[in-house]
């Protein structure tokens, strides 16, 4: 791994936050492939309204880790989050489903996710090569 640069910023855990939440990851990776910033901006639409709509209302620390080669968004919010099941499940649902999309789209983006559960607390990670 090359050296990282990381930004972070902490949102209230509202809904309204999610735009501000995209345009941080959409300023922190500049310069980057413009395929690489909208699937980054995607993966924290989809861990960030997770966090706020299954969280238990604390705040929602997002951190991009930028390097040479790849980057990574990280998504870390107050509460066990009992639903979030191991990434090998997070699954599409059927097309007639109304919710329940999010994580499979993470899954389907990224091409590393990773989840670590501490009490009170979930943190996920999604990378991206560039």
């Amino acid at each position: 791994m090359t050296e990282s640069d990381v930004m972070s910023v902490e949102l209230d855990p509202v809904l309204a936050e999610v735009p501000t939440a995209r345009r941080f990851v959409r300023v922190s990776l500049a310069g980057l492939p413009d395929d690489v910033a909208a699937d980054a901006q995607l993966i924290t639409s989809e861990l960030v309204t997770n966090a706020i709509e299954h969280g238990v209302g604390g705040p929602v620390t997002i951190a991009v880790h930028r390097r040479s080669d790849a980057v990574a968004v990280t998504v870390e919010s107050v509460g066990p989050a009992p639903d979030v099941g191991a990434v090998d499940e997070w699954l599409m649902p059927d097309a007639d489903e109304i919710t329940g999309r999010g994580l499979g789209i993470v899954r389907a983006v990224a091409q590393d996710v990773s989840v670590d559960r501490s009490p009170g607390r979930l943190v996920i990670t999604a990378s991206l090569t560039i």
